[in-house]
Formats: C-alpha cells, structure tokens, sequence
C-alpha cells in the first residue's frame, strides 16, 4: 500500500543512523533515558536554543492539553486547521477564524482584531498550516506577534513543517524569541525528520513563566531511550537532513504540478510536505475517490470531510512520497476520474 496520508520525510533517517540504532537496541532497551533536564541540553545543540528557552515532549501531541486543556487557555483557531488544537479546547474557550476559500490565507490584522474582540488569552497559528500547506508570510507573522504582544495576549505558533518551505528556519520566530516573549513556538520533529514513532517534539520560548507551567505539568522521563539516541545523533546528521527537506521540497514540487495538470483541479501552491487541493466539479466526493483508489490501486488518501470546512469531502490532502509514487497517483486520479 501507498500510503499519501502520512506526513513524514522519506529521506530521513540516513542507512547509516538506521544501523547504529539496530546496534545500540539491545542496550537501549534495558535502560532508562536520561531525565527531562538532561534531555533538553541535547535538544539544544541541535536546533541551536538555549536550554532554559526549550521544553522537550514526547510529541507536541503531548504539549497542546498542557497549554490548552490544563491551563485553560480560551483561544483563537484559525479553520480549517490541526484538529486538537479545536478538540482540545475546554467548552466555551474557542473561538474558530474562518480562513475564506479559495486560498484560505490568514489576514493577520483581521486576526489580530479577532483575538482582541474575543478576549483570548492565545491565538493559534500553524505556518504552514495543516491541511492547506500555506505558510503565512514571515512580516505577517512579526506584525502578528507585536500586535498580540500590545493586546497582552500569547501566540501559540505550530512550526512543524517549516523546514520544506522556501524559507525554512531563516523565516522561523524560533528567531526572535527574545523580542517576543509572548510567543511560543511548538515543533514536532518527526515531520522533517521522518521519525514520527520516536515521538519527539518541543516547545521554544522566552516566556519563563509558561517554560516554567509546562515543565511542572511533563513527568521527568518523558522521553524514551530510542528519541535520545537520536538527539544524540543529529548534529552530525544536520547536512544530511538538509539534503533530504530539500529532497521533498522538489518532489512536492512535482507533484503540485502534476495536480494542477488535471482538468478542473484547483491547487494551492505548498510549503509543506503536502498539498491541498479542491475536486473538478465532475469529480465524486473524496471519500468516495478514497475508497476507489485504496480498493483498485492499493492508495490511501484523506479527505478533509472532518475539518472544519465546508465541503470538506471536496478537498484533499495528499502527502508527497517520492516522485515515482506521486506519478502515480496523479496518473489514477486521470484515469479512474
């Protein structure tokens, strides 16, 4: 099976890494990982932060019922987006965007006004975002967190898939922490490392306040053995991991034009390891289109029929696997549709 809903690197990790690991298994499989305080300063050297700007989590999965349910926040969400950010939000503390088609891009002054208007105490961003691959611009996004500094209000970013961008960690606020402490910054690493199943990800911020709540909340071995030998690895694996985003980027590439090749499809240009595309009107459903492909050409994809989207089975979101398997999807796309 192909699988196009998983959005993951297949270029990462390199052979090499994989044998290392094949050969620490036994050791690391009998023993503890380090303690939470330990870990982070691995962290650190890798993605070049202060330890005390970082927490480290066992999947930002494991973060956002921290800041959002624990804490309480009541928060702003942009739709259609990552569903726990809305899933997770206690009853009466949400307050969804409406990202307008057809390009469901974020109007950071509109936003800003937004989350003013509803008394947040956050407002949510996932550049890209999930599931349209857009990135908000970088001058929006410091317009964004000064606005909602001035509002006293927190920006919760989710940057998870920054490093397919054009840009990548060059347009990161990961980059001006400093300036804005009311910004934390949330990255899974499985995403740009093709490591999904280690669960790993980590919060950045200079706020020691919220650093401070959410260390308090995450037990002290969160982390298991196998994400540490990984962390342990990474600065020598950095050039490597650089050659794969840019890897994905051109087939991604290939595939946007794939899609915008056939009749009728409306494509939103990625920044992501995906794209999101709107159905010709001569096309079924996605869930429809879905189970034809997994049951004739062994393809699974997703529709967006569960976000918060209008005709959302008119959408798709494909993942970009290599470029052979993406011909081939948009080949079974022209022919049965």
């Amino acid at each position: 099976m192909k699988d196009f809903v998983l959005l993951v690197n297949p270029y990462f990790p390199p052979q090499a890494f994989l044998d290392e690991l094949k050969d620490a298994l036994p050791r690391l499989i009998t023993c503890y990982p380090s303690p939470n305080v330990e870990m982070v300063q691995l962290l650190a050297d890798t993605v070049k932060i202060p330890a005390h700007n970082l927490v480290i989590c066992n999947g930002v999965a494991e973060l956002i019922p921290i800041l959002i349910g624990r804490l309480g926040m009541r928060i702003a969400v942009p739709v259609p987006t990552f569903n726990p950010y809305e899933t997770t939000a206690l009853p009466g503390r949400l307050s969804r965007f409406i990202l307008p088609p057809p390009d469901f891009e974020l109007d950071v002054q509109g936003y800003a006004a937004f989350a003013h208007a509803n008394r947040v105490d956050a407002a949510v961003v996932i550049s890209p975002n999930n599931p349209t691959s857009r990135m908000v611009p970088y001058a929006d996004l410091l317009f964004l967190a000064s606005a909602l500094r001035a509002q006293q209000q927190l920006l919760l970013i989710d940057e998870s898939f920054i490093e397919f961008s054009e840009f990548g960690r060059g347009a990161s606020l990961e980059n001006h922490l400093l300036d804005f402490p009311n910004v934390i910054v949330l990255k899974s690493l499985g995403k740009i490392y093709g490591t999904c199943g280690l669960r790993i990800g980590y919060a950045a911020s200079a706020n020691a306040q919220m650093m401070k709540e959410m260390r308090a909340a995450l037990p002290t071995w969160n982390v298991n053995t196998f994400a540490e030998f990984f962390l342990s690895k990474l600065p020598h694996l950095a050039h490597a991991a650089k050659q794969s985003w840019m890897r994905v980027g051109s087939d991604r590439d290939k595939l946007y034009a794939g899609l915008c090749s056939i009749d009728g499809m409306r494509v939103l240009k990625p920044d992501a390891n995906f794209v999101f595309c709107e159905l010709p009107p001569h096309f079924p459903d996605g869930d429809v289109i879905a189970s034809k492909l997994l049951k004739n050409r062994r393809m699974l994809i997703r529709h967006n029929g569960g976000k918060t989207l209008q005709n959302g089975k008119r959408f798709l979101r494909i993942a970009s696997r290599t470029e052979d398997d993406n011909k081939l999807l948009v080949e079974a796309l022209k022919d049965h549709f």
